[in-house]
């Protein structure tokens, strides 16, 4: 399962809260993305099953090693592409903008976000075995 536009919103969401508040909790990521609790326990889940976070058994939220590079390396993409987003006819909002390179992002091959990581340190065992 490739990483969706939605588990990229889900990873950075964590990794940019991690910069300003000591812990991360399911309900201040669902507050941060405007979504439901249920919704983020699922996305949890699947990160988890990626390797891309461990959630601890009283509730706060960590980037694994893993987690933290595909991180800086989606906003490193997302930078990108907002620094040379092309003219459109309409002028779009910056939230819109945000999305759409998100979904640019998300299009992309995984690898292109993994593959850098396991090529320094090794696939992940848990996610190959």
């Amino acid at each position: 399962m490739e990483l969706s536009a939605a588990h990229l919103r889900y990873l950075l969401a964590i990794y940019q809260t991690a910069h300003t508040q000591r812990d991360v909790s399911s309900r201040t990521i669902a507050e941060r993305l405007g979504v439901t609790r249920p919704s983020v326990a699922r996305a949890l889940g699947q990160l988890m099953d990626r390797g891309m976070i461990v959630k601890a058994h009283y509730g706060k939220i960590y980037l694994t090693d893993r987690g933290i590079f595909v991180a800086r390396r989606v906003q490193q993409q997302l930078d990108c592409v907002l620094e040379h987003f092309p003219p459109l006819a309409l002028e779009l909002t910056a939230d819109e903008k945000h999305r759409a390179a998100l979904a640019l992002a998300a299009a992309l091959p995984e690898r292109l976000f993994t593959g850098e990581y396991e090529r320094l340190f090794g696939p992940d065992d848990a996610l190959t075995g």
